[in-house]
This record gives C-alpha cells, sequence and structure tokens, in this order.
C-alpha cells in the first residue's frame, strides 16, 4: 500500500467517525505486504487523551479466536482432540444435565454447538482461580438447551471451558498462557486484562448514552463484565495492530511475522474450514469454523466483539492476503465498523459488502401459532405476538446480569418491539420503530403441537410457554 494511504486511510476513519459519533477510533490495515494504522479522536472525553495507533481498546469476543489457536496449539502437541468429550480433559466438568454434558467435544465448544447457556456474566473472584471457579460453580448449573452438536447457539460460556481447559493443560492462569504462546512470539506488547493493567497505557474507556437522544457519556467504570471469565474475552484490551499481526500469522497459515511457528498450517486452515452453518443470517450462507466466522461464501474469516460502550472487528481474506482491524469506544460503532470494513474489503480484495436486503412487503403470516409464545434465555425474555392483522411483534427485555451491566454502564434499559416480517421459512426480518431492516431471527425446529421451539437471533432462546 502506498504512503498516501495512510492518510487516505486516517481521513476516511475521522469522517466516520465524526458521521456516527464516534468519540475515538483506531484500524489498523495490511494488504500487499504492508501494514497501514490510523488512529482519531480521544481515548476519553473527560480527559481529552488523544488516540494513538499503539492505543489499547478492548477487543471483547474477538479474543474467543485467540482462545481458539490456544486450543489448537494444544492440538497440534497431541495434547487435545478435538471429538474427544472435553470431561476427558477437565473430569469435573459438566452442565445442569449431567448425561448430556458428558457428550461435549472439544470441537462443541469451538463451534458454540455444545448446547448450553451462553451467557453467563456472573462475577466470581478476580484472582488466579476467576474461570476455575467460572467453570465449576456457574457453567456446572448452565441449562442444557439443545443435545451437544445439534445446532449453532453463540456460547460464551463454552469458550470458557475451552480457556479452563488451557489452564489445565499448560500449568498456568489464562492470561500467562495467551501471553506465552501468543502475543509475545507476536510481539504484541499494549495487552491489558484488567483496569490495572489498562492503566500502563493510553488506554481507551467506553462511551454510552444514558439514554435515547442523550449525549455520550464516558463509562463509570473501566469494564461492566466481570473477570470471570477472560478467555469468552470479558475485559482484554490491545491496539488494532496487535490484531494485525494475529491476523498476519493466519493468514500466513500459523507463521508469525516475525518468522516463529506459532500454529501448524493444518490447523490455521482448520480453523477456518466450515463445521456447521450459523441460523439467523442476512447476506449469504453464514458458516463457523474453529473460532473463526467464515462468511463471502468462505472467503472472509471473521470475528467481532462489542459490549456496552465499545466495539470491535477483525476480518481476514486469506486468498488475497488482506486483514482489517478497527476497535472504537462508543456512539454507532456498528455503523463505522459495516462502512469502513465493507469499503477496505472491497476495494483491496473484492469482496461484496453483505447487505440484510429490502423490507418484505407482505406482512400478514397465515400461521401465527406457530411463531406466537415466549422464548427465555438466562439475561433476555422475548413475546412473539400477532395483532388483528395478523402481523407478527416481537419485543425483547434484558434480565439479570444483562440488566445489571446495563444499569453499571449507566444505560436506561427499556423493553424493545420490533415487526416481524417474513423473509422465507421460518426467517424473519426485524423491523426497527422506523420501519428499517435491524437484523433477522430465525425460527427452528417443532414441538408436538406445531409450533416452533426456538427463536433464534444468533442465540438459540427455547419456547417456555
Amino acid at each position: 500500500m502506498a504512503a498516501t494511504s495512510v492518510l487516505r486511510v486516517r481521513h476516511r476513519l475521522a469522517e466516520l467517525a465524526e458521521a456516527h459519533d464516534v468519540p475515538g477510533a483506531s484500524v489498523s490495515v495490511f494488504a500487499d505486504g504492508e501494514v497501514v494504522d490510523a488512529a482519531v479522536g480521544t481515548v476519553n472525553l473527560r480527559t481529552g487523551v488523544e488516540v494513538r495507533p499503539d492505543s489499547p481498546f478492548m477487543i471483547q469476543s474477538i479474543t474467543k479466536v485467540w482462545t481458539a489457536t490456544l486450543v489448537m496449539q494444544l492440538v497440534d502437541e497431541d495434547l487435545v482432540a478435538l471429538d474427544e468429550p472435553i470431561t476427558r480433559y477437565l473430569p469435573g466438568f459438566r452442565t445442569a444435565d449431567r448425561p448430556a454434558s458428558a457428550g461435549i467435544t472439544v470441537r462443541h465448544l469451538l463451534t458454540h454447538t455444545g448446547g448450553f447457556e451462553g451467557d453467563l456474566w456472573a462475577a466470581t473472584t478476580t484472582d488466579d482461580d476467576a474461570l476455575k471457579l467460572f467453570v465449576d460453580e456457574h457453567v456446572s448449573r448452565a441449562t442444557q438447551y439443545l443435545e451437544p452438536g445439534r445446532a449453532y447457539s453463540y456460547c460464551s460460556a463454552g469458550l470458557g471451558v475451552l480457556g479452563r481447559l488451557v489452564e489445565a493443560l499448560r500449568g498456568t492462569t489464562y492470561a500467562v498462557a495467551l501471553r506465552r504462546y501468543l502475543t509475545d512470539p507476536l510481539g504484541v506488547d499494549e495487552v491489558a486484562f484488567d483496569a490495572g493493567e489498562a492503566m500502563g497505557f493510553r488506554t481507551a474507556i467506553g462511551h454510552v448514552r444514558p439514554g435515547p437522544g442523550e449525549p455520550l457519556r464516558t463509562l463509570p467504570t473501566w469494564a461492566v463484565l466481570p473477570l470471570s471469565n477472560p478467555a469468552a474475552g470479558n475485559q482484554l484490551a490491545m491496539p488494532a495492530r496487535g490484531l494485525i499481526e494475529f491476523a498476519q500469522m493466519h493468514l500466513a497459515d500459523g507463521r508469525a511475522p516475525r518468522g516463529a511457528r506459532l500454529l501448524s498450517a493444518e490447523s490455521a486452515r482448520m480453523m477456518r474450514t466450515p463445521q456447521v452453518a450459523v441460523p439467523a443470517t442476512f447476506g449469504g450462507p453464514v458458516d463457523q469454523g474453529l473460532g473463526w466466522r467464515l462468511t463471502a461464501a468462505g472467503r472472509v474469516a471473521e470475528h467481532g466483539g462489542d459490549a456496552p460502550g465499545c466495539a470491535a472487528m477483525l476480518r481476514l481474506v486469506p486468498d488475497r492476503q488482506v486483514a482489517v482491524a478497527v476497535l472504537g469506544n462508543g456512539g454507532d460503532m456498528t455503523g463505522l465498523v459495516s462502512t469502513l470494513c465493507d469499503e477496505l474489503l472491497s476495494e483491496l480484495a473484492g469482496v461484496a459488502p453483505r447487505v440484510l436486503g429490502s423490507v418484505p412487503h407482505q406482512t400478514a403470516v397465515d400461521d401465527p401459532d406457530r411463531y406466537c409464545g415466549r422464548y427465555e434465555l438466562r439475561n433476555r425474555v422475548a413475546e412473539v405476538s400477532t395483532d388483528d392483522q395478523r402481523r407478527l411483534w416481537l419485543t425483547q427485555e434484558e434480565r439479570n446480569e444483562a440488566a445489571w451491566m446495563s444499569m453499571l454502564a449507566g444505560i436506561d434499559s427499556r423493553p424493545e418491539t420490533f415487526e416481524l416480517r417474513r423473509v422465507e421459512g421460518g426467517r424473519f426480518a426485524r423491523l426497527d420503530r422506523e420501519g428499517e431492516m435491524a437484523g433477522v431471527v430465525e425460527f427452528i425446529d417443532t414441538d408436538s403441537m406445531g409450533r416452533a421451539r426456538f427463536l433464534h437471533d444468533g442465540r438459540a432462546a427455547p419456547r417456555v410457554d
């Protein structure tokens, strides 16, 4: 990439940050064998300290791909087999359904097909035993909604179990293992696992709107997620350049930019191989690999992350040796990330943007009873209802730890209602109050009464009425 690209990328990042009211953002791009970094805005609206390319931002769930890579290193060393039950390595592992959980394999956890409640955000401790206690005390009580391997349902708790697997087999904490086996060999120095470590760097803090239309406000705390599950990405922070160093290693099938082989070529490619279809998606089929999510007919390997006040995205195009990492600390990060990533991948790798599609015209459904009902997960409840015009409406509300985290962040969390319009089969577009596309949901499986068993929007919420 030409030197002028630095100015061009920075200019575009600044435009989008202003358009989407993002306080601070950072981007790193790898293409043509070169890396371009750009940063704009402030790490904290209170202090006005500017973002620099070495400023760490929370990467949230992108951490899951780092965890998957640590697990695949164990596979390379013949310490772990993908299709062995996790109990072979963690004998005390179980969910609330002991017989079902005995069949959960390492591959199930890597592909989000373990079938148990995934959003377990209760705190344990801030000590070295935090992840062990998370698995022993919280995962052990997790509801088993689906039989292992039955279907994809995003499961942060499953990555926590894998993080504990890494701890057990490496004989150290997850943080030490990540540094020893990945960030140190990659030369990524600006890494923080908690607020104490974050203070050593020019680290970004998140910003939120307390209510609709209100100005952005700095989070009252550095992180709203507890330290209990570092392997899923609760607080890990690093610069965009750190993500690109990691991406370059994967693009090189396991060889780090400095030459060290950190992962076998076979394992690196296997991570980018489709394992299971992801329901409730748009813009063409989406598959789950071993850690990576695969889009654009398998050309793009990606993972995002978000929490109140922050968002992150890492996308790779192996056949063109291109990678883009974008990090931000508030505002409409979804708009900034999707626009910038789409533009860069289109220009540098010929990848067409994924689009939600047009709003379906047909409003009435012939079989509302199949869908209407109450669907629950630990941290969210959803009600699907119909009106006298046979239109479907979805109302969602946070509860338990999700509601607590919103309160901690200073966000006025209220129920949200969307109209549902059929796209095809059990897949429906979700429309916001302005009638614009706001995502997709899918009803899957059928009970003995002909009703949908699950409402799926990335997570499979079971019917409870």
